[in-house]
């Protein structure tokens, strides 16, 4: 009989459990082979009136299954508040973790429900929390572009960590090209646009890398430093000249970028360009008064890589503009 009785938890039916329910003798919290209750099943239904039932007859709300899931975690991911507090209210633990490290509320995140995700805040989840893949939900919430979760979350210092690889909420929405929720980041104003993830990357020279002219727009109206020297002592310009991204050259420049700055190999975004053959970026520097006789650690030139590597176009503007090695 009590396989019989989850099975009519299992389909919701609500006539069928009511009569169970009322004859007796049957086992509330039987599992099956997954672990799952008949309240856990229940749960994945929505179901609120089957489960104040259920609750009312002793099922045990905090009762896990084989991967530590929990009614709750059920309720979270289907979005149903009203489950949800009637599990909250019975005692159900909102901070319970399953066995990858997930409170309920990340699967509420993970399954786009922002509202859900902020009542279960407002009942006491743990938005500190990391799963074992390192992530929290402002991480979780980023990576999906939920943008009005972001920037309650973001609004939270305790929340604006970075992940394992050292990246902020504002470096994964940039790098996902999620141009709302990089503009609730900054407008939130808890992190640091400067910020700097393990490999020395910059938000700023990931719009770049993704040729991102808008974000990159945004991120310097909010303070991205155009000047910042980041990976092997590159600035945002050499990571254009990288490119030959000439819109993004632009805008770097009217913005106060150092037109001869210089990473670690004491190389120009000049030598860059020309090193890699961007006829049109290389004019634009000469153009703005690039320093055309600049060397590397080498004490090679503009000049030396594009006459080395027969970029004749490149010379020719070079000579024009005056270089002499």
């Amino acid at each position: 009989m009590d396989n019989m009785f989850l099975n009519a938890c299992k389909n919701a039916q609500k006539g069928v459990i009511q009569a169970f329910l009322k004859k007796g003798g049957i086992t509330i919290d039987k599992r099956d082979s997954l672990g799952n209750t008949p309240l856990y099943y229940v749960c994945t239904k929505g179901a609120k009136d089957i489960v104040k039932m259920l609750i009312d007859a002793g099922a045990d709300v905090n009762l896990a299954n084989n991967i530590s899931e929990t009614p709750l975690h059920c309720a979270a991911r289907n979005g149903s508040k009203d489950v949800i507090k009637l599990l909250v209210d019975a005692g159900a633990d909102v901070n319970a973790s399953n066995n990858i490290g997930q409170l309920p509320v990340f699967y509420a995140v993970l399954a786009y429900k922002t509202e859900t995700a902020l009542y279960l805040i407002s009942l006491g989840a743990d938005t500190t929390v990391k799963d074992n893949a390192g992530y929290n939900i402002l991480d979780h919430a980023t990576a999906n572009g939920m943008r009005d979760l972001v920037a309650v979350l973001s609004a939270n210092n305790n929340t604006a960590q970075k992940d394992d690889h050292g990246n902020t909420p504002l470096h994964q929405a940039v790098y996902n090209n999620q141009s709302e929720t990089v503009m609730a980041l900054l407008k939130a104003g808890a992190l640091n646009v400067n910020d700097l993830n393990n490999n020395g990357v910059s938000p700023l020279i990931l719009a770049i890398n993704n040729s991102n002219m808008h974000l990159a727009e945004l991120l310097i109206k909010n303070g991205a430093d155009v000047n910042l020297h980041v990976l092997n002592g590159n600035s945002a310009l050499h990571y254009a000249a990288g490119q030959g991204n000439q819109h993004l050259g632009k805008l770097l420049l009217n913005t106060g970028a150092d037109i001869n700055s210089r990473n670690s190999y004491s190389e120009t975004p000049l030598i860059v360009a020309a090193q890699l053959g961007y006829n049109d970026f290389t004019a634009m520097l000469i153009e703005n008064n690039a320093d055309v006789n600049a060397v590397d650690n080498d004490t090679h030139s503009a000049m030396h890589f594009a006459s080395e590597r027969g970029y004749t176009e490149i010379v020719e503007q070079l000579l024009i503009a005056g270089a002499s090695n």
